[in-house]
């Protein structure tokens, strides 16, 4: 399971897609054009479509402020501030509060619009996502 599989099943408890021929085609060049159901939640789309589509891509501002609120939610904001203290580097934090928590909010909320799916990410690892390991022979 991918990262962002695991946080849309896992964390935020929404079906990851995956399509089958919603309609048998008659002919195979018709697969294209045939409608295509989720398998698990049974959502329909008209087209061919890849697997994964329709579900959340965390590149994006909603969903980084979906996960943030789900977190607490969950009731695991505090834990989730202690994690990022011990996960992120902060060696970068101005000394001065004020402006330490200004730093924190830009940083965390993605205030310049980028990084969003890293900080999904970051999340998926907080929830205990680990990434596969492939061994190669």
């Amino acid at each position: 399971m991918n990262w962002k599989q695991f946080l849309t099943e896992e964390v935020l408890k929404e079906c990851w897609h995956e399509f089958v021929v919603a309609f048998p085609p008659v002919e195979p060049e018709q697969i294209p054009v045939r409608g295509h159901k989720c398998k698990h939640c049974g959502k329909y789309w008209p087209t061919k479509i890849r697997d994964g589509h329709g579900s959340r891509t965390f590149d994006n501002r909603n969903d980084l402020m979906d996960l943030y609120e789900q977190i607490e939610k969950d009731g695991k904001l505090i834990s989730f501030l202690n994690y990022l203290n011990t996960a992120c580097d902060w060696k970068d934090f101005d000394p001065i509060r004020d402006r330490a928590l200004e730093y924190l909010f830009k940083w965390l909320f993605r205030l310049d619009g980028s990084g969003y799916e890293e900080k999904c990410k970051m999340v998926a690892e907080f929830y205990g996502w680990k990434e596969a390991v492939t061994i190669h022979s």
